[in-house]
């Protein structure tokens, strides 16, 4: 592997379909004239004598091809595309070009096998200043690959500097789907983490953890009775607890209700969450300490805040 210190950020070799049809390529030919030679040549053989000889040769060029399928891949990091092609124990390729460097990026799928097998080639065309085209040729998912490498070729180079994993990546080109199984319908893990991460940037928030059963549980029984916003937060699929500082923005609504004699807590909107039932509610005392154990990096004027929303 080539020394580098970019940011591996998704490796795949080509379909096992090549791997197969090479195999076949050799064992095939192989296994007839085996057949052919017992039968008209050497009809002394046994069938035992024969089997060996069959089975102990297709271990051998199984294992070969294998292992030149193994060693040959494609890399895509954060600063490069590599490509590692070995032809054979002492014969291999190895080729690279920088997003810097590519004037664009295109796929081709050229043959029913290409569709059947979601597979086919990847170019990265240099620009005028580089030296040769980039092919990867029978590139599985190849137009999920394709849309990964152009949207990095497009990133300012500071911002590929930042990548650091691939669902990092992903999630940055599609908030909350996952592309590689993309079904059409956003799964309730996903639509969480896709929240999750909004409410991360907004600025006045520091973390965020999911409420357990359990925690539904205990805010249920420890909750203060006039603090209506947090026992409605036990009705709805999702639930966060976040801390935020003193930078807090204002809440969209009055935290704070007179009905009658009695002073309640109420429901408050959080219009930065575009989910349904949205809101969210400040716990009282004895949730918030309840809380805090969850939180890695609360200091003590920070607050705890419940947000939910059903999927």
């Amino acid at each position: 592997m080539p020394h580098f210190t970019d940011n591996v950020l998704y490796k795949t070799r080509q379909h096992i379909l090549i791997l197969i049809s090479k195999i076949l390529r050799w064992l095939v030919p192989y296994i007839a004239g085996v057949i052919i030679s017992w039968m008209f040549l050497f009809p002394d053989w046994s069938g035992l004598s024969q089997s060996i000889w069959i089975v102990l040769w297709a271990i051998v060029i199984i294992s070969y091809e294998y292992f030149l399928w193994m060693k040959s891949y494609l890399l895509i990091t954060n600063e490069k595309l590599v490509k590692k092609v070995r032809n054979g124990l002492f014969s291999k390729f190895h080729m690279a070009i920088h997003y810097d460097n590519i004037r664009d990026v295109a796929f081709s799928k050229n043959n029913i096998l290409h569709y059947i097998f979601r597979s086919g080639t990847l170019f990265a065309r240099s620009s005028a200043a580089a030296v040769g085209d980039f092919g990867a040729n029978w590139t599985p998912r190849i137009e999920k690959v394709y849309k990964i490498v152009n949207y990095i070729h497009h990133l300012s180079p500071e911002k590929r500097k930042d990548l650091k994993h691939i669902d990092t990546l992903i999630d940055s080109m599609v908030p909350g789907k996952d592309i590689w199984n993309n079904t059409g319908e956003e799964t309730p893990t996903q639509a969480k983490e896709k929240e999750r991460q909004i409410l991360l940037n907004i600025q006045w928030i520091k973390e965020c953890v999911e409420i357990t059963d359990a925690d539904r549980r205990y805010i249920f029984e420890q909750e203060e009775d006039r603090n209506h916003g947090v026992y409605e937060c036990l009705r709805r699929q999702v639930v966060f607890a976040v801390t935020h500082d003193s930078t807090f923005r204002q809440p969209d609504e009055a935290i704070v209700m007179k009905a009658g004699e009695k002073v309640v807590f109420p429901v408050i909107e959080f219009h930065e969450i575009k989910r349904k039932k949205v809101s969210s509610s400040s716990p009282g005392v004895n949730i918030h300490e309840y809380l805090l154990p969850k939180f890695k990096n609360i200091w003590e004027y920070d607050a705890t805040l419940l947000i939910w929303f059903d999927i």
